[in-house]
Order: C-alpha cells, then sequence, then structure tokens
C-alpha cells in the first residue's frame, strides 16, 4: 500500500505518515508541558516550515543543472516531491535547538513530543511496509517491456493536468535514456484520446500500452495519476512516485536505481 483513497482524493502514505507523526508529536508535547503551560505546536510548525525550505534549497541547489532549463519558479515548486532529507532534517533541528536555547521550558515537552513521533514513525512505516508493494514484481503485461533493463512505468491519462505538464520530461527522458525502459500505460477510456495528445503535441514515445479497463493500474497498485513506478533491472519494484515529475526529481529517482550512463 504506497497511497490511501481520503474522499475523492488519493494522498502518499508517506504524506499520512508524517501528518501523523506531527500530530503524535503535537499531543504528548501538550501533555508534557501543559502543568507549566508549555504549547509545543508552534516550534513543530517553525521546524516542519525549516525542513521543508532547508530540504527544498538543498535539492534546488544539488541538482542546479536540472533547473538551469526550467521555468524561474519550478525551484519553488514542491509538487513534485524533490527534497534532500538530511538538510531537511538539519533545518528542522537548528530551529528547535535555537527555540529550546531561548526558552529552556520547551526541552523535555519538545523531546517527549519528537521522540514519540519517531517510534510511532517507525511503528507504522514497519506495518504499512508489510502491506506495501515495494519488491513485487512489474505487472505481467508490460514485464516483456524490460528486455533486463531497469524499467520506468507511467500511468497518465490525456485528461490529467499534471500528466500532460510531465510528459515532455518523460518523452524526452525515454530518448537520453536508452538504458532504460521507459513505458507509458494510458488510463483513458479511448485509445484515440491519449494518441490525439501525443500527436498533437509532438511527442514521439515507445512502449505505449492503452490500459482502458485499468487492469494494469489494478495489478501495479496505481490508483491516482499520474503515478510512476520504478523498477530495478531484477523486475522489483524500487520505487515510486504519485504526482508530477520535474526534470530533476525523475533524476534523482533513476540514481538511486540505474546506473549512470
Amino acid at each position: 500500500m504506497f497511497s490511501v483513497n481520503v474522499g475523492p482524493l488519493v494522498l502518499q502514505a508517506s504524506h499520512l505518515l508524517l501528518a501523523m507523526a506531527f500530530g503524535i508529536a503535537a499531543g504528548v508535547g501538550y501533555l508534557v508541558g501543559r502543568k507549566n503551560k508549555v504549547n509545543v505546536t508552534g516550534i513543530l510548525l517553525d521546524m516542519a516550515l525549516a525542513a521543508l525550505v532547508a530540504g527544498r534549497i538543498a535539492f534546488v541547489v544539488t541538482r542546479f543543472e536540472d533547473f538551469r532549463s526550467a521555468p524561474w519558479w519550478a525551484g519553488f515548486d514542491f509538487r513534485d516531491g524533490g527534497g534532500n532529507w538530511p538538510a531537511a532534517i538539519a533545518g528542522g533541528l537548528a530551529v528547535a535547538v535555537w527555540r529550546c536555547w531561548r526558552k529552556p521550558q520547551l526541552q523535555a515537552p519538545l523531546a517527549a513530543g519528537l521522540i514519540a513521533a519517531v517510534f510511532a514513525w517507525d511503528m507504522s512505516g514497519s506495518a504499512i511496509a508489510l502491506r506495501s508493494p515495494q519488491g513485487a514484481a512489474a505487472p505481467a503485461a508490460i514485464r516483456q517491456f524490460a528486455g533486463g533493463k531497469p524499467m520506468v512505468v507511467n500511468f497518465w491519462a490525456s485528461w490529467c493536468p499534471p500528466c500532460r505538464r510531465e510528459m515532455p520530461v518523460l518523452a524526452k527522458m525515454q530518448q537520453q535514456r536508452p538504458d532504460v525502459a521507459f513505458v507509458f500505460v494510458n488510463e483513458d477510456a479511448e485509445a484515440a484520446a491519449g494518441q490525439g495528445f501525443l500527436a498533437e503535441r509532438g511527442f514521439t514515445v515507445a512502449n505505449t500500452v492503452h490500459d482502458a479497463d485499468g487492469k494494469i493500474a489494478h495489478v501495479a497498485g496505481a490508483s491516482a495519476f499520474p503515478t510512476t513506478l520504478f523498477y530495478g533491472a531484477d523486475g522489483k519494484l524500487a520505487s515510486l512516485h504519485i504526482g508530477e515529475l520535474s526534470q530533476a526529481s525523475l533524476n534523482a529517482y533513476l540514481e538511486k536505481f540505474a546506473r549512470p550512463l
């Protein structure tokens, strides 16, 4: 399980884990600090914001070449999921240290909240991992495209705005990375809709599959579009991304499971 349906929304499991960990940290911090009337919710929000900004800045700086030709606002577009975890953690902890130094009574409730959040994250992450398709084989209907190579499988539809926006990046990468098999699984009700979009925009992509009944997406576990799955050369699921990909975020994923050219 790598996504959760909440009404009409489809949320990535990792995002729900972050929200849960934040809630637990705030709750435990409140219980520990209420005797001294100390509330840690504000500092937790500051830490989260600092982590988000620091992680993004580090991601953009380390992948500056990918952003050089992108629109100026691309570096601020968090929708591609690009971030740097070490920098994010460092940014959050820096705020915690600063605030606790200025107000020592925050130390005990904040520490208790963070410890509880880390414990809950670890336990919940382990539970989700047991139900996760991570390591699962690619659906039989598209397995033949791999040819012993790492494989990127993109589930998309012509009516999906983020799918349309990310297609130039994926189409370009298919041309640049012949060592990786790119597969485009179209979820339009009619095959002509997807083909028409590609022709209209001048995209020449290989390994296209029409999945009108959604069986391939169901087997793969893709319940939102776009969803991109990354399979290693062994045919096992190595990573995944729900939502729009940028050039930088796509390269970051490829570095994890495919050797650079």
